[in-house]
C-alpha cells in the first residue's frame, strides 16, 4: 500500500488526486491556504460522506481584517509608529494582530459556509468536523497507509486522538534566520533584549561605531517594523527609503502622510 500522503499545502495540486482517494482527510491550518484547501475537498466529495477534518491552533475561523481603514497598518505611517514603539510594547503587539495577515478572505468563509449549509437542506448533515483552538501535539504512522494524530484543545485541556488517511498541512512557512549569513559582522551587530538585531528606522542593522558602511534588510524587520514588514505593497517605499539612505540625498521623494489613521497622540 503507498505511504500516507502526508503533504504541505504548497504541493496540494501535485497531490489532490491522491488525497481524493483517501477515505478520511484532514486539513490543519486556519489561514487562506487551509481555507481553500478545505473548500476544494468539500466540493469534490459525496454529501453525507465527506470524511474531512479541519483543523486550526488560533481561537476561530476568522476573517482577514481587510476594512480600508484596518489596511493602514500596511502604511508607511504605521511602520514608522511602530518602530517608535518600546520593544515590549512591539513585542506584545505582534501576535495580538494575527488576523491582519493570517486570517481568511470573507468571500471564502461564506463560499465554505454556503458549502456546508447546502448539504444540510435535506435532513442531512456533512461529515465533516472544524475545530479550532486545536494544537497537534504529535503524529506517527498507524502501519503504512494511516496516521494518528494526538490533539490537545487549548481551551478545554481536553486531549484526543484522531486516525486518518491523509494530512494536508497549511502550516505557512518557517522563515530562515538571518544568523548564518550575518555570521561574519556577528561582534558588531548590536541587538535587543531578546538577541534580534537592532534595525533603524532607514532599515539599516545597527552595527558598532567603527564599522564603517551600511547593512539594509527588508524582511527581516518584523520585529522593528511591524506586520508590514514582508508585505509587498510597502516594497517600493522601503527601496526608495534605502536608496535615499544609500545616496544621502532624495532621489525619490516620499510622502509625509500615508494613513487617515493617527496611530498615536501628538
Amino acid at each position: 500500500a503507498p505511504a500516507v500522503p502526508v503533504i504541505h499545502s504548497s504541493a496540494y495540486l501535485d497531490h489532490r488526486h491522491r488525497l481524493l482517494a483517501a477515505e478520511h482527510i484532514t486539513v490543519i491550518g486556519s489561514g487562506q491556504s487551509g481555507a481553500e484547501v478545505f473548500l476544494d475537498l468539500l466540493r469534490a466529495r459525496p454529501a453525507g460522506r465527506e470524511k474531512i477534518t479541519w483543523l486550526a491552533r488560533t481561537e476561530a475561523f476568522a476573517p482577514m481584517e481587510y476594512s480600508k481603514l484596518g489596511l493602514e497598518h500596511f502604511t508607511p505611517d504605521y511602520s514608522r509608529y511602530f518602530h517608535a514603539l518600546p520593544e515590549s510594547v512591539r513585542d506584545d503587539l505582534g501576535p495580538r494582530q494575527w488576523q491582519l495577515h493570517k486570517g481568511i478572505d470573507a468571500d471564502t468563509i461564506a463560499a465554505i459556509h454556503d458549502e456546508l449549509y447546502q448539504r444540510t437542506l435535506h435532513g442531512g448533515w456533512p461529515d465533516a468536523v472544524l475545530t479550532p483552538g486545536v494544537s497537534v501535539r504529535t503524529a506517527g504512522r498507524v502501519g503504512t497507509t494511516k496516521v494518528e494524530l494526538h490533539l490537545e484543545h487549548l481551551q478545554q485541556g481536553t486531549r484526543s486522538r484522531l486516525t486518518t488517511d491523509a494530512v494536508v498541512l497549511a502550516t505557512g512557512y518557517r522563515e530562515r534566520p538571518l544568523g548564518p549569513l550575518l555570521a561574519g559582522l556577528d561582534a558588531y551587530i548590536r541587538r535587543d533584549a531578546a538577541e534580534r538585531p537592532r534595525i533603524d528606522d532607514r532599515f539599516r542593522i545597527v552595527l558598532d561605531p567603527s564599522v564603517t558602511g551600511s547593512v539594509y534588510v527588508q524582511n527581516a524587520e518584523r520585529h522593528t517594523h511591524g506586520v508590514g514588514a514582508p508585505d509587498l505593497g510597502l516594497a517600493a517605499w522601503r527601496s526608495a527609503t534605502i536608496l535615499n539612505s544609500l545616496t544621502g540625498k532624495d532621489p525619490y521623494p516620499l510622502p509625509g502622510r500615508t494613513a487617515f489613521t493617527s496611530f498615536g497622540l501628538e
